[in-house]
């Protein structure tokens, strides 16, 4: 995942972040939750998500399974409906 003050991008996704010109107050935008505005930390947690949804690289495990739950906690959604949208968005992966 590469993070900058504008925009994050993933490596094993095409999803991004991207940040919105803001009125006072920062405010960002992901690729795979259209529609709703998040702060930056949440948009780092939507991304992080992305990585650990698609690391094939890693073994599924309790703490796979934490990170994922806290990243979903903090956006205020279920890991279940994420992973829902992600595959839905990329089909076959």
């Amino acid at each position: 995942m590469y993070v900058c003050d504008w925009s994050i991008t993933s490596g094993a996704v095409g999803e991004f972040a991207e940040r919105l010109p803001d009125d006072g107050e920062a405010r960002w935008r992901v690729s795979w939750l259209p529609g709703r505005l998040l702060t930056r930390d949440q948009a780092i947690a939507a991304m992080e998500m992305v990585e650990l949804l698609y690391d094939t690289t890693r073994p599924t495990d309790e703490d796979l399974r934490a990170a994922i739950a806290a990243a979903a906690e903090l956006l205020g959604i279920r890991p279940i409906d994420a992973a829902a949208t992600l595959s839905e968005r990329h089909p076959g992966r």
